[in-house]
């Protein structure tokens, strides 16, 4: 049984207002219990504290029209450090987004505290478990997607009939090295539109003109948009 186990996928706070909101409210609850600790607060500042925090998450929701807050969860929750410190909320964010593009490329420790097992690799939380040095739950992680990613791929030349199975030409196999790399420099997501839905390798310069089966001549495209280019090619 593999020692990893992929999770529930992060928010990536695209929408930068409704993260930035999210966030106040969590930077405002973090700075109450800071001062807390260090200082005697009244059962009247209490009851302020409460009501303020109360009516924060009550316009969210009612702007947002979401009951889900925390879209925060996850990174900063566990990483009290940076409410801590004198960043402000828009820096937070900007941290939390850097996290995340350089969780596009290497899966990067989730958490650095209590849980040391959890990591963190294109938007997905992955478990390890067992006695492993960080190299080694990194090779770990990238083997899992790998295999994930090739299982499908199987699954798809088995089940999807498409037209450009018609073609006549002699068009050799794209080696699964190339395939890996390409699959990594994209991120597993389309290069057009950025969708991981019904992905396909595409030759940026097709094989019947000359095209090589190299990283640097494929790229990978959703359907739709390997489509409509096909449809363009003359």
């Amino acid at each position: 049984m593999s020692p990893v186990k992929k999770q529930k996928p992060i928010s990536p706070l695209e929408e930068h207002n409704k993260a930035i909101s999210a966030l106040e409210i969590l930077y405002f609850e973090k700075k109450f219990d800071q001062i807390n600790k260090t200082a005697r607060i009244s059962d009247d500042d209490s009851k302020i504290f409460e009501t303020k925090l109360q009516h924060m998450e009550f316009n969210f929701q009612q702007k947002y029209d979401d009951h889900s807050l925390f879209v925060v969860e996850g990174y900063f929750l566990e990483h009290d450090e940076l409410f801590q410190s004198n960043l402000s909320v828009n820096e937070i964010y900007e941290k939390y987004i850097e996290l995340l593009k350089q969780s596009d490329t290497q899966p990067l420790q989730f958490s650095k505290k209590n849980k040391k097992n959890n990591w963190l690799y294109k938007g997905f939380i992955y478990k390890v478990q067992g006695t492993y040095s960080d190299d080694q739950i990194r090779l770990l992680i990238l083997e899992d997607f790998d295999k994930e990613r090739e299982f499908f791929e199987n699954l798809k030349e088995k089940f999807d009939v498409s037209p450009s199975s018609n073609i006549t030409y002699d068009r050799p196999r794209i080696p699964e090295n190339i395939r890996i790399e390409v699959w990594r420099r994209d991120s597993g997501k389309c290069a057009r539109c950025g969708s991981r839905e019904k992905l396909e390798y595409d030759h940026i310069v097709p094989i019947s003109k000359g095209g090589s089966n190299t990283a640097r001549n494929i790229e990978l495209l959703c359907e739709k948009h390997n489509r409509s280019k096909s449809n363009n090619v003359v």
